[in-house]
């Protein structure tokens, strides 16, 4: 289970969306005792937040001493900074978009502030989003796509329908690429999908248990799985092959998807060259179903019936 996250540049110290990275980056170099209880803080996040490091060793089966010597592994100065970090990650995933209101009512406002902000927030958003697209796991992502001999479909529902939506759209353009509503009926079309296919899975808070039980039964399945969602910390997380974990992060109340709607068009690009051929097929083929919907009238300008 690898994980990827987008959080900007990084500081001194680490963000707190770091602590799932750096424990699935350093999981391989751990001792067995260090590994169980990176896999208990991995599963159980809230039960760490809010306990001493001797109640946290005990719980895990460790000794206090693996705790101790276990975070400034990670990069942590000690115990309690990661703890402080992590405490601050999950209060962020329980942030009602209301509670940011009191915040904007306190700040200054000018002539379009909110859409200055608003469009500033998202610049920001994109310019960690372009670090990804040099990373090692953006290309085992583009891997697994450009060669999947199975079928793909992109998931998502209630605040994440949109998203997956166009995303799957996106996809569409290069490779049969279907959505699914995790609520909806349409969840019958992955009854048949196994270790051939490739399921992305897109998730933000308020997260969605129908989204992680479908997720959960697809990993039962051997279908592989991607998360795209706004939190290592993420339900969704636990339960897939590769995580990428997208900054949504907004000026106003109201969460921003551009880094999404951004990753779709990177994907798109790249697997426009990867499969060259069969998206030319693919696009001649578009060509031919407009041409029958009279989106290009043959020898008529527009307008004309």
């Amino acid at each position: 289970m690898q994980h990827l996250l987008l959080d900007g540049a990084t500081p001194p110290k680490l963000r707190t969306m770091d602590l799932m990275h750096q424990i699935a980056e350093k999981l391989p170099q751990l001792g067995s005792a260090e590994q169980r209880l990176a896999e208990y803080v991995r599963t159980n996040p809230h039960a760490m937040a809010f306990v001493s490091a001797r109640t946290l060793a005990a719980q895990a089966g460790v000794s206090p001493a693996t705790v101790v010597r276990f975070f400034p592994r990670l990069g942590y100065a000690s115990y309690a900074e990661a703890q402080q970090q992590l405490q601050s990650a999950l209060a962020a995933q329980y942030e009602a978009p209301h509670q940011r209101l009191a915040d904007e009512a306190r700040a200054a406002h000018g002539p379009q502030s909110a859409s200055l902000q608003a469009l500033e927030q998202d610049l920001r958003n994109l310019a960690a989003l372009s670090d990804m697209l040099q990373s090692p796991r953006f290309a085992q992502l583009l891997t697994w796509l450009s060669t999947c001999q199975g079928r793909v479909a992109v998931v998502g529902g209630r605040y994440s329908q949109g998203p997956a939506q166009l995303l799957a759209a996106q996809l569409s353009i290069a490779l049969p690429t279907e959505f699914v509503d995790p609520m909806g009926a349409a969840t019958d079309r992955l009854q048949d999908y196994g270790a051939q296919d490739l399921v992305l899975c897109l998730s933000v808070r308020r997260y969605l248990r129908s989204t992680q039980q479908l997720a959960r039964w697809l990993r039962e399945q051997q279908v592989r799985l991607v998360a795209l969602t706004d939190d290592a910390m993420a339900p969704l997380a636990l339960v897939s092959d590769l995580t990428l974990v997208l900054p949504t992060r907004g000026a106003t109340m109201f969460d921003s998807y551009a880094a999404f709607t951004a990753l779709g068009n990177a994907l798109v690009g790249e697997l426009s060259l990867s499969r060259r051929d069969a998206v030319a097929r693919r696009a001649a083929t578009r060509e031919q179903l407009d041409a029958l919907q009279h989106l290009y009238p043959d020898k008529q300008p527009y307008g004309t019936a």
